[in-house]
């Protein structure tokens, strides 16, 4: 009996050994993303037959975005199409280090963004960014340049501040250039990511207008990533509110206004 006895309990021991294991790899390792990169060529190829400078196609992971990209050579290229899209007002090639695509925010209008509504379209649901919950399990992009090349990006930052939308007119930066976006991306951000960015790496801006405070248009909703390096696993990344969310969280209380144009 004692050696029965003795033999449960170092079964037991090894057994809440291995649990401890494995809780302190899913801590430290994170868990991993499902989001995979589909082909999007036949997408792309339908879209261009309606006459548009189409260079891309764009999905972000636990929203319904999943839409061309097309370069704004002219005001006829943001009307209505039937299909929807994001535009670069810059005209990025394979030598671009930057990309940047707006598209519009038509009906999430109120301090409390509306999430999980499938009915939105083209960046309405780019605010769902602005909950801390939903980053921490939503954090790829996946991105077909104009090389036709589709890859996975990481969002490093998130920022919703009086923004010109400047970065859009741009496609090539200096080293330089790009290490003082990547600093003022992250210093502007409402979260601090445990993601390591810098001048070698490709990145993405996706900007929306956005009325969280208000009907004025001087603020821009902002989601920043950077392109997968080589060898790099899709685990999610720790995510924390800053004091830049502090602002943001007082504005919430407010409540809900009514969603309206």
């Amino acid at each position: 009996m004692k050696v029965k006895k003795k033999s449960v309990i170092v079964l037991l021991i090894i057994i809440i050994f291995i649990i401890s294991c494995s809780l302190l790899i899913y801590l430290n390792w994170g868990k991993t993303s499902n989001f995979t990169i589909t082909d999007e060529s036949d997408k792309i190829k339908e879209a261009a037959t309606y006459g548009d400078d189409v260079t891309g196609w764009l999905r972000v992971e636990g929203t319904n975005i999943d839409l061309a990209l097309i370069a704004r050579n002219n005001e006829k290229d943001i009307e209505d199409r039937s299909y929807q899209y994001a535009w670069t007002n810059s005209f990025p090639d394979e030598n671009s280090n930057h990309f940047t695509y707006i598209s519009h925010n038509i009906r999430n209008v109120s301090s409390n963004p509306i999430i999980g509504d499938d009915s939105m379209t083209y960046f309405e649901q780019l605010m769902s960014f602005i909950y801390p919950e939903f980053i921490k399990e939503n954090q790829f992009i996946e991105f077909t340049g104009p090389d036709g090349e589709t890859s996975i990006y990481r969002i490093y930052g998130v920022t919703l501040n009086e923004d010109s939308q400047s970065s859009s007119y741009y496609d090539t930066f200096s080293d330089e250039e790009l290490d003082e976006y990547i600093k003022k991306a992250k210093s502007d951000s409402m979260y601090d990511m445990d993601v390591d960015v810098d001048s070698n790496d490709m990145l993405l801006t996706l900007y929306t207008c956005t009325r969280f405070y208000g009907s004025s248009d001087a603020y821009s909703f902002r989601v920043d990533a950077r392109e997968l390096r080589e060898g790099e696993k899709m685990k999610y990344s720790t995510v924390e509110t800053n004091k830049k969310y502090e602002k943001i969280a007082e504005r919430m209380k407010e409540g809900e206004s009514n969603e309206e144009v």
